[in-house]
C-alpha cells in the first residue's frame, strides 16, 4: 500500500514538473496541480455527484442483473455435456463483440437512456463471470460430490459445504473483473451514446476546452474503479480466509 501511494506521488510530481519545464503543452495536457484544483471544485458540486451516481448505478443494476444470468446459465450448461457442447460456439462468438459496436442498435431501441446502458452493461460484462462460474463448476471435485451423497448431507449443505466453496474463489475473479468492465462500458455508452454520467461531463467539459475538468473527471474514473477493486479485495480477504491464496498474503 505505501509503496503504490510513493509511486502515485512520483508520477504526479514528475507530470508538474514536465509541466513547469513546458516539456508538456499546457493547451493538450495541464499540470497536476490544476487537474488537482479541478478536482476539488467538481467534489464541491452536485452536478458531479449526480452524475457519478448515475454511472455507477447503472454499473451496479448491470452487475446485478449479468450475476443472476451467469449463476443459471452455468448451473444449467454444467448440469449436461450435451448443453455445453453445444453452447460454447455461441458463447465464443458472442464474447468477442465488443458493446460499443451495438450502441447504435441501443440508441434505435431505448435511445440514450439507463436502459441502454444497463443492457449494453449486462452483455458486454457477462463473460469474464460466467466463464470463471462454468469453469469452477467443471472443476468441482467429484469425490467430494461422492462423499456428500454417501453421507447423505442433502442438496442444501452439499450447496454450502461442497459446491460454495469450490466456486466462490472463481465467482470473485470474474466479479472483479466484471465489474471493472461494467464501469469501463458505462463511461463509454455516456460518451458515444449520449446518456446521462461521467462520460457525458467528459464530453461536455472536452468541448467547452476545460481541459483541466476533462482530466479531472478522467481521474475521478479511475479513482471510481480503484475503490470497487478495493472493495472486492477486501471482500476476497473476508469471505476467503480459508482459500490458500489468501493466507499467502497474510504471511
Amino acid at each position: 500500500m505505501g509503496l503504490g501511494v510513493l509511486a502515485v506521488l512520483i508520477v504526479l510530481a514528475g507530470w508538474q514538473l514536465l509541466s513547469v519545464t513546458g516539456v508538456l503543452n499546457e493547451q493538450a495536457v495541464p499540470s497536476a496541480v490544476q487537474v488537482a484544483a479541478a478536482m476539488l471544485t467538481l467534489l464541491g458540486t452536485s452536478t458531479f455527484w449526480a452524475s457519478m451516481w448515475a454511472t455507477l448505478a447503472s454499473a451496479l443494476a448491470g452487475l446485478a442483473i449479468l450475476t443472476g444470468i451467469a449463476v443459471v446459465i452455468a448451473a444449467l450448461v454444467t448440469r449436461s455435456k450435451f448443453l455445453y457442447e453445444s453452447t460454447w460456439f455461441i458463447f465464443e462468438f458472442l464474447k468477442p463483440i465488443p458493446p460499443i459496436a451495438l450502441i447504435p442498435l441501443g440508441l434505435l431501441l431505448w435511445g440514450p437512456s439507463p436502459t441502454m446502458k444497463i443492457t449494453l452493461i449486462t452483455f458486454g460484462a457477462l463473460w469474464p463471470l460466467l466463464t470463471q462460474l462454468i469453469y469452477a463448476s467443471r472443476a468441482i471435485d467429484g469425490v467430494s460430490l461422492d462423499v456428500a451423497r454417501s453421507y447423505r448431507l442433502g442438496l442444501a449443505r452439499t450447496a454450502r459445504y461442497v459446491v460454495l466453496p469450490s466456486v466462490l474463489p472463481y465467482a470473485l475473479t470474474g466479479l472483479r473483473i466484471s465489474a471493472s468492465i461494467a464501469i469501463i462500458i458505462s463511461v463509454v455508452t455516456e460518451m458515444v451514446g449520449g446518456a446521462a454520467g461521467i462520460g457525458q461531463d467528459i464530453i461536455v467539459a472536452q468541448s467547452a476546452n476545460d481541459l483541466p475538468t476533462m482530466y479531472g473527471l478522467i481521474m475521478m474514473t479511475g479513482i471510481l474503479g480503484l475503490l470497487i477493486n478495493v472493495i472486492f479485495a477486501l471482500a476476497s480477504r473476508s469471505l476467503l480466509f480459508w482459500h490458500p491464496s489468501q493466507r499467502e498474503d497474510l504471511r
